[in-house]
């Protein structure tokens, strides 16, 4: 039994009310709803309300916000896209942590040290390498599209802060640096892996606005 168009539109207000505002997932769970009353319509004939809370007694659970100490406990979304969002991203958050630590551990347990790195020939390059890290991780913070949601959008707005590594990066190879050591290779590993990880998910974000014709 198909639902009517004012049906549908209750549908499509209920998603509303629970913010699934997310373009790659609002047509599939659309989509999901849809067919659970359909099906429940048809094979038990009540009557379109009381299915109606039914399936949506059972999507609340799913559409309900939630957090995750992956992304940050201050970022929220319903749970449905948090669970994508963990699913597409926790290889970059392992390997992420990887960046920094990996470096940091076995550099330092080898006492690894430079001294006076600017007198070095790699030094530029390696400044060169940072500041076209930190401008285009500033380009793609900025030039996202902030006003239509994806999932892809959520992981960027949660590892936005990632700016502050790379902040803290140039400060560093930009200063009188005396020593080059495990901690200041970690930074720099890490913010740079930070770089690629946000335009990995900033292609994402694009190509699922664009997958909608959304602009």
């Amino acid at each position: 039994m198909e639902l009517t168009k004012e049906q549908l539109q209750r549908v499509e207000h209920y998603l509303n009310v629970k913010d699934i505002t997310y373009v790659d997932l609002r047509m599939e769970v659309f989509d999901h709803i849809v067919s659970d009353m359909e099906a429940k319509m048809e094979s038990e004939n009540q009557d379109f309300e009381t299915i109606f809370y039914y399936v949506t007694d059972k999507w609340n659970t799913q559409l309900k916000d939630y957090s995750s100490l992956m992304f940050g406990l201050y970022y929220t979304a319903p749970k449905i896209v948090i669970q994508k969002a963990k699913k597409v991203y926790w290889k970059y958050y392992i390997f992420l942590f990887a960046a920094y630590f990996l470096p940091f551990l076995v550099l330092t347990h080898f006492n690894f040290k430079i001294n006076t790195p600017t007198e070095f020939s790699f030094f530029n390059p390696l400044k060169g390498i940072i500041v076209l890290s930190f401008v285009a991780f500033i380009y793609m913070l900025f030039s996202r599209n902030t006003k239509i949601e994806t999932t892809y959008g959520f992981i960027l707005k949660s590892q936005s802060l990632g700016i502050i590594t790379g902040l803290i990066a140039v400060l560093i190879f930009f200063s009188s640096l005396k020593e080059l050591n495990g901690i200041h290779i970690g930074i720099l590993c890490s913010f740079i892996f930070t770089t690629y990880s946000y335009f990995h998910f900033y292609k994402k974000h694009k190509e699922a606005i664009k997958k909608y014709k959304i602009s």
